[in-house]
């Protein structure tokens, strides 16, 4: 039997002619792409030519602080995907690109390229103008990429946070919150990182591995009672407080409320002998009455309960100002996972908007919410 030639089978399979090569060359393919495009202007073509109504895909703008990373190729990208689909299904995009030129990130990056003593020679306005600089030459780096991604869009006219039209507008926009009542004055703590000289978002921060933040047990004086509770507990009248638990203390000088879960059964205890504080009398939610009696190291005898919902209206002392504040009606953020049952609301308004220092569940607070994952030693604040 003859051998079969070298090739004999290759004839005789109906394989495709085709002048693309077998090898996608991408480093050296796609520039030539995006210039053809850019040459015959495809993307402006399109998007003011196509049939169809129009769509406008106003971008959220990166921070102008540096070189671009997997996070911005993927934002970009899917956002390009977009945009080519409706160009296809004959629509007149439109995607505006723009940065966010303001705020911490850039200024760090341009004091991390400075000296020690170039940093303290420099003056706001002096800081500001650098920080300009740098957030324009990072625009022009990051647009030349995003164009090397393949993303279309109208990258000659991107919006800047920094120029004065958009920092006009800006301010147009803020005075007519102001007129139409969105803007007040409010309190709440305020992170303040004393390295880069300025204020922290809840997002910026970071706690040290085995960090214990610690809490704070504290009482407060019931001065006044409801006439539905006067009857039961006048008696202990004089020596009575509310037991709040916080893992936020420097919220207390701020206090203006206590809530109390409606559907939770609170009790009088009668507070043993050695105990912290002033009171015989403390009111506590029912269930953590012995979780309590074991961090304070005392007994407490349950004298009476009552509901939650009757303890609104309750007035009770400030511990540390001669101030009258009344106990209000919360959610089920106050909840008998631990602490005393009750939720200390920084600054009461109708709708109790504005929440800090939440001494049984810090769900209501982005203040708290990090700090309700790290571990907690008590500490004891004798009113």
């Amino acid at each position: 039997m003859a051998a079969t030639e070298p090739g004999a089978y290759k004839e005789t399979v109906n394989l495709p002619k085709t002048n693309f090569d077998m090898r996608a060359n991408a480093v050296k393919r796609e520039p030539e792409l995006q210039q053809f495009w850019e040459e015959h202007q495809i993307y402006q073509k399109l998007s003011q030519s196509n049939p169809g109504d129009s769509f406008v895909l106003h971008d959220g703008p990166p921070y102008a602080n540096g070189a671009l990373h997997v996070g911005h190729a993927q934002n970009k990208i899917l956002k390009d995907i977009i945009n080519k689909y409706h160009l296809l299904k004959g629509r007149k995009v439109r995607y505006v690109p723009g940065w966010d030129c303001h705020g911490l990130p850039i200024e760090l990056k341009v004091l991390q390229a400075m000296k020690p003593e170039e940093r303290r020679a420099l003056t706001p306005l002096g800081i500001r103008q650098k920080a300009k600089e740098f957030a324009l030459k990072t625009v022009d780096e990051q647009r030349t990429t995003f164009k090397r991604f393949g993303v279309w869009g109208d990258w000659d006219h991107p919006y800047l946070t920094l120029t004065p039209d958009y920092e006009a507008a800006q301010i147009g926009v803020f005075g007519q919150m102001v007129l139409k009542g969105y803007i007040y004055r409010g309190h709440k703590p305020v992170h303040w990182s004393p390295s880069s000289k300025t204020a922290l978002a809840e997002a910026e921060l970071e706690y040290p591995e085995g960090h214990t933040s610690r809490s704070l047990y504290a009482a407060f004086e019931v001065t006044a009672l409801p006439p539905a509770l006067q009857a039961p507990l006048d008696p202990y009248l004089g020596e009575l407080g509310v037991a709040i638990w916080t893992t936020t203390p420097w919220t207390i000088p701020a206090n203006l409320a206590v809530s109390v879960n409606p559907e939770l059964v609170y009790a009088v205890v009668e507070v043993g002998e050695n105990a912290p504080g002033r009171f015989k009398y403390l009111i506590v939610a029912q269930d953590l009455v012995d979780r309590l009696s074991e961090t304070l190291g005392t007994p407490l005898t349950v004298q009476a309960t009552v509901m939650g919902k009757i303890l609104e209206h309750v007035t009770y002392r400030h511990p540390l100002y001669d101030r009258q504040s009344e106990i209000v009606i919360g959610g089920d953020y106050v909840t008998t996972e631990s602490g005393t049952g009750w939720c200390i609301p920084l600054r009461v308004t109708v709708r109790m908007t504005t929440w800090l220092g939440c001494a049984m569940d810090c769900r209501s607070s982005p203040l708290s919410m990090t700090m309700a994952t790290l571990p907690r030693k008590p500490a004891r604040l004798q009113a």
